[in-house]
């Protein structure tokens, strides 16, 4: 059970007592419970500012100390030489400090998990989330963001997509804007609005519902496209590098993913099988390539490819077979497939 958000407040300013300890202790141990945390901390961070080091200043002196070491040891060590023992630990300390400083000054002290967290979905599982500045997101199933753990909000508010989401950005008093970084080289930036994003290694695409939407693509190879999407519009990033824009006639059906829900308008099989894959991340196969042009209309509720599988078979007649993570889709008449 999670606790209220007040007592978590309680326990980052040190105030909770040993039996609300173990509460939180104990909530922590659930999953999903870490990325609540470590939002909440967060938010608390910036309600209640902590001291903050500067570094540049400590760095300097630091550097000074290298560069005069002379005077390093007549401040620092020649009081000391009778304390054997204490010139000891100081000199690991030092150097303990030395190589905390550099990893730091170089950025790779713990960069990834130190400074990021990571919300991610398995292949049959769905994810809704809110950002610490309101914003709401759904992640589709195979998918990850990527959200800073300090400063998002406040410093900037800048995402990294992989694989499929839906976006619902509030917009804030100043207009700072909203970044989802997708697939190398493209950002889309929003003020305020809802608009999906499947992002892969190196394709992508942005439909937008209401609201606007700036892309930005640039690459080291490829000079850079900009585009200002409207409602309704569906941007495409080939694998040419190339930004595609189309309007969609209805916007009703927009990432019915998020509630199960696929559906299909003179569809044909192949394309049906391509979105299974996708969105569960198994294997779609037709015995027959004639089934490929077979088509579909109409809409079905699906919590699993198995489920949708079988509803698919029984609408169009077919027989399918289950193997694993593979879905074999054959005709009636065709011998049946050991399961």
């Amino acid at each position: 059970m999670e606790p209220p958000k007040e007592l978590v407040f309680s326990y980052f300013a040190g105030q909770a007592t040993s039996v609300q300890q173990k509460v939180i202790g104990e909530w922590l141990t659930q999953p999903g419970s870490r990325e609540r945390y470590f939002q909440w901390l967060d938010e608390w961070e910036r309600a209640y500012p902590q001291y903050t080091p500067d570094v540049p200043h400590h760095l300097e002196l630091f550097q000074q100390r290298l560069d005069t070491p002379a005077d390093v040891e007549s401040q620092s060590v020649r009081p000391l030489l009778n304390r054997s023992n204490q010139r000891w630990y100081s000199g690991r300390w030092l150097v303990a400090a030395t190589l905390t400083l550099t990893l730091l000054a170089s950025g790779w002290f713990f960069r990834e998990p130190m400074f990021y967290t990571t919300i991610s979905t398995g292949s049959h599982q769905l994810r809704s989330l809110r950002l610490s500045d309101g914003s709401t997101v759904a992640l589709n199933s195979r998918s990850s963001l990527r959200v800073p753990r300090i400063g998002y909000g406040w410093l900037s508010r800048q995402v990294a997509l992989t694989g499929d989401a839906v976006f619902d950005v509030k917009h804030l008093p100043d207009n700072q804007p909203f970044v989802v970084q997708a697939t190398n080289g493209l950002a889309i930036e929003v003020l305020g609005t809802e608009f999906s994003v499947r992002s892969s290694v190196s394709q992508a695409e942005v439909v937008l519902k209401r609201g606007r939407v700036n892309l930005h693509y640039a690459t080291d190879d490829r000079p850079a496209q900009d585009l200002l999407m409207k409602p309704g519009d569906r941007v495409t990033l080939n694998g040419r590098g190339a930004l595609q824009l189309q309007k969609l006639p209805d916007t009703t059906q927009f990432a019915q993913w998020r509630y199960r829900l696929f559906s299909f308008n003179n569809t044909t099989l192949r394309e049906v099988a391509n979105q299974i894959q996708y969105v569960f991340g198994v294997t779609v196969q037709l015995s027959d390539p004639i089934l490929a042009r077979r088509t579909l209309t109409g809409t079905i509720r699906a919590g699993s490819s198995d489920e949708l599988a079988d509803a698919l078979a029984e609408l169009l007649g077919l027989r399918v077979s289950h193997r694993g993570q593979n879905l074999i889709f054959s005709t009636a008449s065709e011998p049946q497939l050991t399961q």
